[in-house]
């Protein structure tokens, strides 16, 4: 019986000598790179030959201006006729105080 004892007594002392001491319990996460997200560059494609039509101004109540550009105060392309912009540029024209 002091056997059985003695060989128990061992094996609690290896399994008690094996506990807590490796890290193979524990768990970590591998270190990962993320890149650097960039946006895509947009291109606009080319094509040979082509060429571009020169500005086409009209002449119109003593100004001139182009209808393919945006209306500006450098290029003051007139409304619709009997549109509500062109009620209000008339009275404008009118009275110009009116619109300071």
């Amino acid at each position: 019986m002091t056997r059985a004892i003695a060989l128990a007594a061992i094996a609690i002392g290896m399994t008690a000598a094996g506990c807590g001491g490796d890290s193979s319990g524990e768990t970590t996460a591998p270190a990962v790179s993320i890149p650097a997200v960039t946006a895509p560059a947009i291109s606009t494609p080319t094509q040979a030959g082509t060429t571009t039509a020169p500005a086409r101004t009209i002449t119109k109540g003593g100004g001139t201006y182009n209808p393919s550009a945006p209306d500006s105060a450098t290029n003051d392309v007139p409304p619709p006729a009997g549109s509500p912009q062109d009620a209000f540029e008339k009275q404008c024209e009118k009275n110009p105080q009116a619109c300071g």
